[in-house]
Order: C-alpha cells, then sequence, then structure tokens
C-alpha cells in the first residue's frame, strides 16, 4: 500500500512538473512566434462567426454552401473596407478643425490659470500658452495612420488564413468528430456572438449619442468602443475615456461634456452589466479572478491583440485540460471550483 501511494504521489508531482515546463516551453514559443500566431488566431476566431453566419444563410435562404460562403467573406471584407473609409474620413475631418480645438484648450487652459491665480496658485501662464501651441497634433495623427496601415497589413494576413480555412472545410467535416473540439467551437462561437451583438448595440448607441452633440472623430470612438468591449473588465472603462480629451477640446468642462460622459457611462452599465449576462448565461465557465489573470498573461504574451483574445483562450485552454485526468483540477480551480 506504501509503495502504491508512493507512486501516485510521484506519478501526480511528476505530471505536475511536466505541466509546467510545457507551459514555460509553449508560452516562450507563442511570444517569439507571435507575427504568425496572432493573426492565424484571429482569423480562426472570425471563422468560426463567418461559419456561423454562412450556416443561416444556408438555413434561412436556401442557399448553396459555396454562395452562402461567399456572401460571408464578402460581407467580411465590404464591412472592414468601410471601417477603414470612415475612419480615415473621420480623422480627415478632426484634423481639419485642429487649428480651433488648439484655440479651445488655450481658452480653457486660460480660465483655469485666472481662477489658480484667484487661490493665491501662481503658475506661469506663457510656458503654458507656449507649451500648448507646439503640441504636435498632426504628428500624432500621422502616426495613427502609421499603425491603421499596419493594422491593415496584418488583416490582409487574416483574410488569407480565413480564405483558406474555408477552401479546407469539406476535409474538416470530413474528419471524425471530436467533442472536445467541438465543445471548444461552440463556446467560443457563443461568446464571440454575444460579445458581438452587445457591442455592435453599445457602438451603435455610442455613435448615436456623440452625433447628436456634433462629437468629432464620433464614428472613430465607436469602433474603438465596439473593439474594447472584447476586452474583458478595463475595455468598457477605456472606451468612455477615449472620447473625454476630444470632448474638453470641443466643449471645455460645460454640460455638454458631462452629459455625453454619463450617457456612455450608463450604457456600457446597462449593456456590459444587465443585457450581456443574461444573454451569455452561464458564460464561458471562468471565475472572475481567471478572466482577469488572463487578461494580464496574454496581453504581455501577445500585447492587444492578447488582450482581445484573452477569454475565448483561456475558455479553450480550461476545456482542454478538463478532458485530462491529471489536470482536470486545475480546469476546475479556472472555473472557482474547488477540486475533488
Amino acid at each position: 500500500m506504501g509503495l502504491d501511494k508512493t507512486a501516485w504521489y510521484y506519478q501526480k508531482m511528476s505530471a505536475i512538473c511536466l505541466t509546467i515546463i510545457a507551459a514555460g516551453v509553449i508560452t516562450a514559443a507563442l511570444v517569439y512566434t507571435r507575427a504568425l500566431m496572432i493573426p492565424l488566431v484571429i482569423a480562426i476566431f472570425f471563422y468560426t462567426i463567418l461559419t456561423q453566419f454562412s450556416a443561416v444563410l444556408q438555413h434561412k435562404f436556401s442557399m448553396p454552401t459555396w454562395l452562402a460562403v461567399t456572401v460571408a467573406v464578402l460581407s467580411f471584407l465590404i464591412c472592414f473596407a468601410a471601417i477603414i473609409y470612415f475612419t480615415i474620413n473621420s480623422v480627415g475631418g478632426f484634423l481639419k478643425g485642429a487649428e480651433v480645438y488648439q484655440e479651445n484648450l488655450l481658452g480653457t487652459a486660460t480660465d483655469l490659470l485666472h481662477k489658480l491665480a484667484q487661490h493665491g496658485i501662481e503658475v506661469d501662464q506663457a510656458s503654458v500658452v507656449n507649451y500648448i501651441r507646439e503640441l504636435p497634433l498632426l504628428k500624432w495623427f500621422q502616426n495613427f495612420g502609421r499603425q491603421l496601415f499596419s493594422v491593415v497589413s496584418s488583416t490582409t494576413l487574416i483574410i488569407i488564413f480565413i480564405i483558406f480555412l474555408f477552401l479546407g472545410e469539406k476535409k474538416t467535416l470530413a474528419a471524425p468528430a471530436n467533442t472536445t473540439l467541438q465543445e471548444m467551437l461552440s463556446n467560443v462561437s457563443k461568446y464571440l456572438s454575444v460579445k458581438l451583438v452587445t457591442s455592435l448595440l453599445t457602438a451603435a448607441i455610442v455613435w448615436v449619442i456623440l452625433l447628436f452633440f456634433h462629437v468629432k472623430l464620433a464614428f472613430l470612438f465607436a469602433l474603438l468602443t465596439f473593439l474594447l468591449n472584447f476586452i474583458p473588465s478595463i475595455g468598457s472603462i477605456i472606451s468612455v475615456l477615449l472620447p473625454a480629451p476630444v470632448l474638453f477640446l470641443q466643449y471645455g468642462l460645460d454640460v455638454n461634456f458631462w452629459v455625453v460622459m454619463a450617457l456612455m457611462t450608463a450604457t456600457q452599465f446597462i449593456i456590459g452589466n444587465l443585457m450581456e449576462p443574461r444573454m451569455m448565461g452561464e458564460g464561458m465557465d471562468l471565475h472572475p479572478v481567471v478572466v482577469v489573470a488572463g487578461l494580464i498573461f496574454w496581453t504581455l504574451v501577445w500585447g492587444v491583440p492578447g488582450a482581445f483574445l484573452s477569454v475565448p483562450i483561456t475558455a479553450s485552454i480550461k476545456i482542454i485540460l478538463s478532458k485530462i485526468k491529471y489536470t482536470r483540477p486545475i480546469a476546475e480551480l479556472l472555473a472557482g471550483r474547488l477540486p475533488n
């Protein structure tokens, strides 16, 4: 009995040590191959959404498979082209009024310095004014343009991966059914579908709010709201704070500034905390602490794309761990349950 117990502990410790070593090696490989792996993983997630869309087209409109797939891919390409077009127009419109916004900033800063002076706080007004006048607004947006070109280049690689995934769909479907893979795809598909709907709704409402108050870069902020909602916990907070500098440049700290900020905060709270949990149901079966830890880990490994992909990747890893005998307790801990 003692020997059997010793052997059991030895096997368990060996499995734990090998798991840790494997995790370290895999993490190093993910960092080293990030230029290729990030577009591939994003393509797989887009592929799961597009396959759902093509399935709807086949069942609702009786389209043949090839036509449904073609419509799904073309819809994706048209949406991406439209986003680039509206983003460029939005940034261009903002740059045309850059001088006006700079004067508004100067006026607000001057008023603030006068109020500070009334309370006995002296600040060199000339230095502040000169600093504001020398702000390189144009250079900042030129850097944004370069980042946008980088995104377009990465998207081209993503589109190529998506096309090859669809081309290999028949072989994939012909392969024997894999319950683990099916569960992963089902969870990821549900998560992405719910997130897509709620993020689109949030972005649309934010766009309407910003347009109603004539806020510049309204489309760009709506687009960023849509994207940032895929980042758990902090994404919605960042999306609310992003328009604040432009609102400040346009309106200062008057009523319009606070009304817009309050409306966007209320939108995020209602959709993110009331509507989305009901649509998600049991969700990805991950503890909130694990979600935050996964966000930090994948951001360190893959940067901003890792933050967007952290939840579905972590959930997929949890499913894989739950199917292996020795790693099942880890999967239970990721779900917030104590292992038996």
